[in-house]
């Protein structure tokens, strides 16, 4: 019966420690999972300005002369209408010497921005388009000489200003797509991060609240002497 008993035994031992190897390791309740961001994101470069900016600063030196030159008061038509042309080519000339090489310099100093890139479109829009009206009465009642350097002048606006317009839409796409790669880091990471546990506040202060029932009033007995007073 002895020699039986051993042999069992150890078949159990043998099938217990099977068992405790095949099982596997308990998972440990404070590990948290990091999340990895999309392996597909890209890093956004905007376009480079160097170019343009360079192409702008030759097209005000260019007008800044032809303006110089031109003889408003031998054009042949009426006083009012020379002094519109002698006005819109002041205010040319005030913006081409001050407020347009503001606006390349911040370009120049920040080409990333979308706001000072659509503020140096919008300053060569408002300038092509008196630009174009002071051409057309150069051509009518100005000479040859004049009109041709003008017209050479708005047209170099009118390629910069649309060149401009794209390089604004690019950049603003740049943007866009630098936004929405943000987002797709961030998604994840919100998704794995564990809720927070509630927290429940006990206000020591809080006053008692007082009972708002009404007390019960006793019913008088009378006896047998009150109800029949002596006589």
């Amino acid at each position: 019966m002895r020699n039986t008993v051993v042999p069992l035994l150890a078949i159990a031992i043998s099938l217990g420690a099977a068992a405790q190897l095949s099982s596997p390791p308990p998972r440990s309740p404070n590990r948290t999972t990091v999340a990895t961001p999309p392996a597909n994101i890209q890093p956004v470069v905007a376009p480079d300005a160097t170019a343009s900016l360079a192409k702008i600063t030759l097209v005000i030196d260019n007008t800044r002369v032809d303006l110089a030159r031109l003889r408003v008061d031998k054009w042949k038509t009426d006083t009012a209408s020379k002094r519109q042309a002698e006005a819109n080519a002041e205010s040319i000339l005030r913006n081409l010497a001050a407020a347009l090489p503001a606006i390349v310099q911040q370009v120049r100093a920040n080409p990333g921005s979308v706001g000072a890139t659509f503020k140096l479109y919008r300053n060569l829009n408002a300038l092509y388009d008196v630009m174009s009206s002071l051409t057309e009465s150069a051509g009518a009642f100005g000479s040859n000489e004049e009109y041709r350097a003008l017209a050479n002048d708005t047209s170099n606006l009118d390629t910069l200003r649309r060149s401009l317009a794209d390089r604004v839409e690019t950049m603003a796409t740049f943007r866009d797509n630098e936004v929405a790669q943000l987002q797709a880091r961030a998604r994840p990471a919100s998704a794995a991060a564990p809720a927070p546990p509630k927290k429940i506040v006990v206000d020591d202060n809080e006053p008692v609240k007082k009972s708002t029932k009404k007390p019960v009033a006793k019913k008088k007995t009378t006896t047998a002497s009150e109800q029949n007073p002596p006589k």
